[in-house]
């Protein structure tokens, strides 16, 4: 059958159908997925793409390259929409790359001059964290000025960012004085203050701006906590986390660390089980805190608990995750099981190595770590400065003097890594244990930089085992130098003095240390019982059960006599 002239056919009635499908498809182009929809049927046809449609795209870009194309496709259609050249912005601010954030005060340079839309609240924040990012001072300002004559500088969401701005260009005076002049200061604002004042560490200033605040949340109360972790107040931290209302996985972890940077390993261990008990989800940072303060408890037991919700797999089992997870074990004394876990794991780098080498060094398997670092060398995986640091260690526990000069020498030449002062350190101990005092000072004398308290310390203390009193009292004026209230330096001294009977030099020390007002620092040690770490102190009767103990080991003198 025959179609007559006037009649419409099936493909006009397609393309009639067309315009209003494609109207239909704009207006709910307002997600990802009918954005992209609908600019795949546009290229097929060779239309521009809608603003709305185009900002949809821009909003989840997956990087400022793609924003710009979408940007430049959709712009000749809609040059005075301020949500696509906003979102454009937002795109490179958002990316955060020094190149990112010069395109995006190039594109916001190039809205104004083309008499474009006039910025908003979200150009003007976008704008200025490029700033920021850029650490452009002389353009952070400029733009500052022209939001204030644009009246877009008071706004909370505008202040926000200039203050964050100008506290990052380290101009707190500057972030105070827009703070001050913000009419309604929301949380947001007052957060940003109280960051500033933490990253310059004015912390008296944060805690007053923190006073201040009407409204608080977990972040106002986290960034004030690490301002006081950041400058060893620790009880503090602890104070403020007990006072927190409200507490979230990064409140805790502060926690956390607070209790290991007293040296309250127990007590890091003891929050995280309140944590888990207030039903909160440890991630990545907890865990690494939390391994952390193990390794210093040496609690094996604790240990293996850490291991056993790691292996949950609640927390993703990265290389870093591995590395600590062997570092702890080491340091809790279980090198067979720290060295079971770098077997078996395939996730291993440099730092694996590293932690796995100085792991056998540090347990007297010097040769076995050797042959681990020729391994290390046979993977193809090139050596940093710890490596060799757990490499000559391993020869000095293991009495190598030989492989240790080799291994030595071999840095610079063979591996392009600088000897620093701690490297000699360790080759000055080499040297020192195996008596070799003349040539362990020959090496300090020679050093291309100056000594620090490391070397000095580790030739001081081969006087003290070997009876070198002449070296010995050279390397003794040099620490006192550098560490004047350092006790061990004094004992050490003294000790080295009395194993050449100068009885007389002994008691001079030791009433220098009085005179000073330097007291010895206790003798530590503990042991795990019963999955419980008991510590000890020298001269200490504290303990619950020291009668018991004491008892028990004036029997064993006897038995020994």
């Amino acid at each position: 059958m025959r179609h007559g002239a006037g009649a419409p056919t099936c493909a006009d009635a397609h393309a009639g159908a067309l315009p209003a499908l494609m109207a239909g498809l704009a207006r709910r182009a307002t997600t990802p997925a009918t954005a992209r929809q609908l600019q795949a049927q546009l290229l097929q046809r060779g239309l521009p793409l809608p603003a709305r449609a185009a900002v949809a795209l821009i909003a989840t870009s997956p990087s400022p390259r793609h924003a710009r194309a979408v940007f430049d496709s959709a712009v000749p259609a809609a040059p005075g929409n301020v949500y696509l050249w906003t979102a454009t912005i937002a795109a490179y601010a958002r990316h955060a790359s020094p190149s990112a954030a010069a395109e995006a005060l190039t594109l916001f340079r190039l809205m104004l001059r083309r008499g474009g839309p006039r910025p908003n609240a979200f150009t003007a924040s976008s704008v200025v964290r490029c700033c920021s990012a850029l650490r452009a001072v002389m353009e952070g300002i400029q733009v500052h000025g022209f939001l204030g004559k644009a009246g877009l500088g008071r706004s909370e969401h505008v202040g926000a960012a200039l203050v964050d701005m100008y506290g990052n260009l380290g101009q707190v005076a500057d972030a105070r004085k827009v703070f001050d002049e913000i009419p309604e200061r929301n949380v947001v604002v007052g957060n940003t203050m109280v960051a500033c004042y933490v990253r310059a560490g004015e912390v008296a200033a944060a805690q007053e701006a923190f006073d201040g605040m009407a409204e608080r949340d977990p972040i106002s109360w986290n960034t004030l906590m690490s301002g006081y972790l950041r400058q060893g107040d620790a009880h503090v931290v602890r104070e403020l986390f007990e006072d927190m209302p409200d507490k979230n996985v990064n409140s805790w972890n502060l926690m956390i660390s607070a209790c290991s940077e007293e040296g309250s390993w127990a007590d890091a261990v003891g929050v995280f089980n309140r944590m888990r008990l207030a039903r909160f989800q440890p991630d990545a940072a907890t865990m690494a805190v939390l391994m952390s303060a193990c390794a210093q408890l040496g609690s094996l037991s604790v240990a293996g608990q850490v291991h056993g919700y790691l292996k949950k797999g609640y927390i993703e089992m990265n290389c870093h995750m591995l590395n600590s997870l062997i570092d702890m074990y080491a340091k809790c004394g279980s090198v067979s099981q720290a060295h079971l876990l770098f077997v078996e794991t395939h996730l291993k780098d440099t730092v694996s190595y590293n932690v796995m080498i100085t792991a056998l060094a540090h347990h007297g398997h010097g040769r076995e770590a050797l042959q681990l670092f020729n391994e290390f060398a046979e993977e193809g995986l090139h050596p940093d400065s710890v490596t060799f640091l757990g490499v000559l260690s391993a020869c000095a526990h293991a009495g190598l003097v030989h492989d240790g000069k080799h291994y030595f020498e071999s840095m610079r030449t063979n591996y392009a890594v600088e000897q620093s002062p701690d490297h000699y350190a360790c080759m000055v101990d080499l040297y020192g244990r195996a008596g070799l005092i003349e040539e362990a000072y020959c090496l300090v004398q020679t050093m291309p930089m100056k000594p620090h308290a490391g070397v000095w310390g580790a030739l001081l203390n081969a006087c003290r085992k070997h009876g070198q009193v002449e070296v010995g009292m050279i390397a003794a004026r040099e620490l006192i130098t550098i560490e004047p209230r350092n006790p061990g330096t004094y004992i050490l001294l003294a000790n080295t003095l009395a194993h050449g009977h100068q009885w007389d030099f002994v008691e001079t020390v030791r009433q220098s240390m009085r005179g000073m007002g330097i007291d010895k620092t206790a003798g530590c040690s503990w042991v795990e019982v019963d999955s419980v770490v008991q510590k000890f102190l020298m001269g200490d009767f504290s303990h619950p059960n020291s009668d018991e103990i004491y008892n028990t080991l004036e029997h064993l003198y006897l038995q020994m006599d």
